[in-house]
């Protein structure tokens, strides 16, 4: 197929945030969807303008699959930073959307078929409920972060169903809690509140958004792991700082998690084994895409099972992709959701994105299944005519 036109979509969401959506329209008249939303915003632009390079690049190009578009698509080196990988990810994501309505076939049977994985896909995934995002500031400002607070979303999540919950507790302070340190022993307040509520079936993962140095790291993973919690993601940035996260790795008891921000097979391939995090979670918007991330599952897992784990704090488009992936996989860890960010998130997936009791349930169509609802409040932040 060659690519005919791409438009990108923003979907305001809360607080400020929103949702980056790309379309690409293929002359064999499929459209194919990725999200390309981050996690710093101001970058838009640069992404706009990387985007935009990337798909000239290739606009002549018959396409035949994703080997040929990461090869068309990538440098001599692939040390991308996050627009780069991003806008990447994203052409790459959408063309496989593509690929799989080309087919005939829902994504997750796609890859099984196309990457020989075995086993049968399920109508569903099991989740775990990220709280992050609902406790961020929203249309009218910022929101209660008190640790009761922390631990009323938490129940909720518990209530609907879902057995693993994720937060951020050391996040959100003012600039002299974290010169005093003082933020630790918050964040661990409001752990506690959580842990309150776990029973053996019940796990609580803790996201540490690169808040520590080595000392403290190891001294808040004893604290954790006391209150039950044994996920233990990027107390410091593996981009960074590998060095002393391999030194933390051998000296606490739970799970050393992270890797959401690198791109391709080779980099997470190196993150686990030279003993730098236990968990990997690479995310599709960053990591290379849908397939990209089907061949990083699939290369860990030759080394060890279970350390393979998407990162997904992002939107349904987002979310969809992610799911197919996990299903194809078979992997054996819940994929993460972020839970309650807007009451009507359903909503902007058509068909309705569903979620029920903690499992993801897939729709029926095929590549995605599904696609950004247009109904919805959105803009075009930039159109291109190939």
């Amino acid at each position: 197929m060659k690519i005919k036109s791409a438009k990108l979509y923003s979907f305001p969401v809360r607080g400020g945030a929103e949702w980056i959506i790309l379309k690409i329209s293929s002359d064999s008249n499929f459209d194919g969807f990725s999200e390309l939303t981050m996690s710093n915003y101001s970058l838009k632009n640069n992404l706009q303008n990387s985007l935009s390079g990337l798909l000239k690049k290739i606009q002549s190009e018959d396409l035949k699959d994703d080997d040929q578009i990461n090869k068309l698509l990538s440098n001599s080196d692939e040390n991308y930073d996050l627009v780069a990988a991003t806008s990447r990810s994203g052409i790459r994501s959408a063309c496989s959307d593509i690929f799989a309505k080309e087919a005939s076939k829902p994504m997750n049977e796609y890859l099984k078929s196309k990457y020989l994985l075995s086993g049968t896909p399920s109508n569903f995934v099991n989740l775990y409920a990220n709280i992050n995002r609902s406790l961020l500031p929203d249309d009218n400002g910022p929101t209660d972060r008190s640790p009761e607070s922390f631990s009323k979303m938490a129940k909720k999540a518990l209530d609907d169903g879902f057995s693993y919950i994720k937060c951020a507790p050391f996040d959100g302070y003012p600039n002299n809690y974290y010169k005093d340190n003082k933020f630790i022993q918050e964040g661990l307040a409001r752990v506690r509140e959580i842990a309150k509520l776990l029973t053996t079936d019940k796990k609580l993962l803790v996201d540490c958004h690169s808040k520590f140095d080595q000392q403290s790291a190891i001294s808040v993973e004893k604290k954790l792991f006391e209150l039950g919690v044994n996920w233990f993601e990027e107390p410091m940035n593996p981009k960074t700082s590998s060095k002393e996260l391999k030194e933390i790795k051998k000296r606490i008891k739970g799970d050393l998690v992270g890797g959401e921000e690198f791109y391709g097979v080779k980099k997470f391939l190196e993150l686990l084994k030279s003993g730098t995090l236990d968990i990997l979670m690479p995310d599709i918007k960053y990591c290379g895409g849908i397939e990209e991330s089907i061949k990083i599952g699939t290369n860990l897992a030759k080394i060890s099972k279970g350390t393979f784990s998407i990162h997904c704090p992002s939107g349904p488009i987002s979310l969809l992709g992610s799911a197919h992936v996990t299903a194809a996989l078979n992997s054996e860890l819940p994929l993460e959701h972020a839970v309650y960010e807007i009451t009507d998130r359903s909503n902007y997936l058509y068909p309705k994105e569903k979620i029920m009791k903690g499992k993801f349930f897939f729709p029926k169509g095929y590549g995605l299944g599904a696609e950004p609802n247009f109904n919805n409040n959105h803009k075009i932040i930039m159109e291109i005519g190939l």
